[in-house]
């Protein structure tokens, strides 16, 4: 059963107000970039036809990490 025993997790909320533009994200881990090899996208992820230029971005684990949150600021 997940969470018990040697399986455990941890699950938080995304941060309040972390959508908006004068949010402090300034201590969040920068996202780490990753090859197409690393990531072995599946479940249909591996059917897109990504631009030669695109970066597979997540969090500091590939395995432990599931959910990333994305801010970008357009000027």
């Amino acid at each position: 059963m997940a969470g018990e025993g040697a399986c455990t997790f941890e699950a938080s909320e995304e941060p309040n107000g972390w959508d908006v533009v004068d949010f402090d994200a300034f201590s969040w881990p920068q996202a780490d970039i990753y090859s197409a090899r690393e990531v072995r996208p599946k479940d249909g992820y591996d059917k897109i036809t990504w631009a030669d230029d695109a970066e597979l971005i997540w969090g500091p684990d590939l395995e432990q990490s599931n959910t990333v949150l994305c801010r970008l600021t357009v000027e």
